[in-house]
């Protein structure tokens, strides 16, 4: 059971320090022990029994409070439910409906957050030593549940994945190898409570001596930074996200970072672009990235030296097998993009909490995890993310990888940040839509044109947005649903955005004329503007091969047939056709003041 990884530990090196919050509280195992024994007596007379789900709300300035109760559920033979402040009060009332909690331990300050319904018990002040009044309750068996952690839900509501006891232990080493360490090392992070990755970190110093775990009480670059000096920190651990930021911010530059061994990002795909900054930052650190489900348990993989193999997350460890696979669940080949699959032979599976249905459309036979991400294995193993398979963008029957064009746009200078969604076309099916964060000057055309050269006219987004930042979850993930709906109402009700009224516009030139009406004729749109954006109007390639044909012929100027791409409102094409036409054009010839031919 997992409180015999912390009795353990107490027998190796009481007092050796496990966990700390940086400018905050500190704990060793025997306190860590203690009090969680106490918390343990308190929910038994209170009437927990083992198999009770029992939620804790808390945030990481409490995370070694956290750890106490964590510890003390797991003794009381209980299930934890570990929650951030994240959540609403609405969100919080579902989830504890869904996972069952009967109880809630929070601080003081939280506890009105919680919903009436469930009693609570603060963290702190009611819980006074019982030691020889109540015994700690029987421990759980390992097929009980352990824990139920939520998704962060980027892409719809927060399903809880159930873990037994027997998960979340496979993945612990032999006896022999599970004390004793060539040195110490300490791991830094700020992965709120509630999370996959806050609850691996939490176990790190549970199964070796040596460990020392410490969490920011709220992701700050300079913070980040000054724990690093502060603790010695050897091991950080990074969500992309944060990464980017940190790297803005210039922190790395005004601290001493020098003890940082290794540098490991996790749960989103990292752009090669930041990686090489990374590099840069911590020169003396191995960069590693890791992937790895909420839903896959121990199944893994993970890369070490990650430079060498940009959006690579490595090979396979501790016995995870991995696949990829078509529609049809058959294996693809090498270097063919297919969903990942994902297990760990011998391990428990994990489910989703009171969703049989989800569970079964998760896990494939044989305890094949199906990910849900895109991706596909090079000649040596090596696996590499392409991207979400519902983040997928399908336009014209075309699949486009948003990751590949975010890489594209995270190499211009001026761009912070980036994320590529599909954004609704009523022609295309779905179109590329982007919205980016800028550190310095830079227009939608010069980022566009970007992608345009590195990529092709299809994955250009043609939809794009300036942000001050990217909605995230508070994981670091980006919420493409919310972002996507941004996106697509930036267009306002008629697709684009008049510069001028009609009673403002000069008379229009022959050639306007003629454009405008080969525009009106492939959008099948009667009011355009001189300066609206094709794209914005709806447009997309068949129309735009449709326009640059009508122009080639009937006024016979020297253009490439990307005409319409490069030059995207009618002005600006008619400006160009102006300048591009032949000498032997009728219209040029006769210096005629009407409208020009339109077959």
């Amino acid at each position: 059971m997992v409180p015999d990884l912390l009795r353990a530990r107490v027998r190796d090196d009481p007092g050796a320090l496990a966990l700390a919050v940086h400018q905050g509280e500190t704990l060793d195992y025997a306190r860590w022990d203690r009090r969680s024994d106490t918390v343990a007596r308190v929910l038994a007379r209170r009437g927990v029994t083992r198999g009770d789900p029992v939620a804790l709300l808390f945030d990481n300035a409490r995370w070694t409070d956290y750890a106490v109760a964590y510890l003390g559920v797991l003794k009381a033979g209980a299930v934890a439910v570990p929650l951030a402040p994240r959540f609403t009060s609405a969100e919080l009332a579902e989830v504890l409906v869904h996972s069952g909690a009967g109880a809630v331990v929070a601080p003081t300050d939280l506890s009105p957050g919680v919903p009436s319904g469930p009693w609570w018990v603060t963290a702190g002040g009611e819980v006074e030593d019982q030691e020889g009044v109540w015994p700690v309750p029987a421990p759980a068996a390992p097929e009980d549940l352990a824990e139920i952690v939520y998704t962060s839900g980027t892409t719809g509501a927060p399903k809880g994945v159930a873990c037994t006891h027997a998960n979340l232990m496979f993945h612990e080493l032999p006896p022999d190898q599970s004390t004793g360490s060539p040195g110490r090392i300490s791991f830094l992070h700020a992965f709120p409570v509630g999370t996959n990755a806050g609850q691996e970190v939490l176990r790190l110093p549970l199964r070796r001596t040596g460990r020392l775990a410490v969490a920011l009480p709220v992701f700050d670059p300079e913070q980040l930074c000054a724990a690093v000096t502060e603790h010695g920190v050897t091991r950080l651990q990074l969500v992309p996200a944060m990464a980017q930021v940190l790297l803005d911010s210039g922190a790395h530059r005004r601290h001493d970072l020098s003890s940082v061994e290794r540098v490991t990002l996790s749960s989103a795909p990292t752009p090669p672009a930041l990686l090489s900054r990374l590099a840069e930052a911590f020169p003396s650190a191995t960069l590693c990235n890791a992937y790895a489900l909420t839903e896959s348990g121990t199944a893994r993989t993970l890369l070490v030296g990650a430079q060498a193999r940009p959006r690579s997350v490595g090979r396979p460890v501790g016995g995870t097998e991995v696949r990829v696979v078509d529609d049809h669940d058959r294996d693809v080949p090498v270097g063919v993009t297919g969903e990942i699959w994902l297990r760990r032979p011998g391990a428990p599976r994990r489910e989703y909490h009171r969703d049989p249905e989800a569970t079964a459309n998760a896990f494939a036979a044989g305890g094949w995890l199906r990910t849900g991400d895109l991706g596909h294995l090079d000649d040596e193993g090596y696996l590499y993310l392409d991207d979400r398979k519902k983040d997928l963008i399908i336009s014209g029957g075309t699949n486009i990888s948003p990751a590949e064009v975010e890489d594209v746009l995270l190499e211009h200078p001026a761009v912070a940040d980036a994320a590529v969604v599909g954004v609704p076309h009523p022609v295309l099916g779905q179109d590329v839509g982007a919205a980016v964060v800028l550190r310095s000057p830079a227009t939608v055309r010069q980022l566009q044109e970007l992608v345009r050269s590195r990529l092709s006219e299809r994955k250009t987004p043609h939809q794009m947005v300036v942000l001050e930042a990217l909605p995230r979850n508070p994981s670091g993930k980006v919420l493409k649903r919310e972002l996507s709906a941004v996106i697509d109402g930036s267009r306002g009700p008629t697709g684009g955005s008049r510069e001028a009224g009609a009673a403002d516009r000069p008379p229009l030139t022959p050639v306007q004329q003629t454009v405008l009406a080969f525009w009106q004729e492939a959008l099948g749109r009667d009011e355009i503007d001189l300066h609206e954006d094709f794209f914005e109007l709806g447009g997309h390639s068949l129309a735009a091969a449709q326009i640059a044909a009508r122009v080639q012929e009937a006024l016979d100027p020297d253009v490439p047939v990307t005409v319409v791409f490069e030059h995207p409102t009618v002005a600006e094409l008619a400006d160009l056709v102006e300048r591009s036409r032949s000498p032997s054009s009728p219209t040029a010839a006769a210096g005629s003041s009407g409208p020009l031919p339109c077959p």
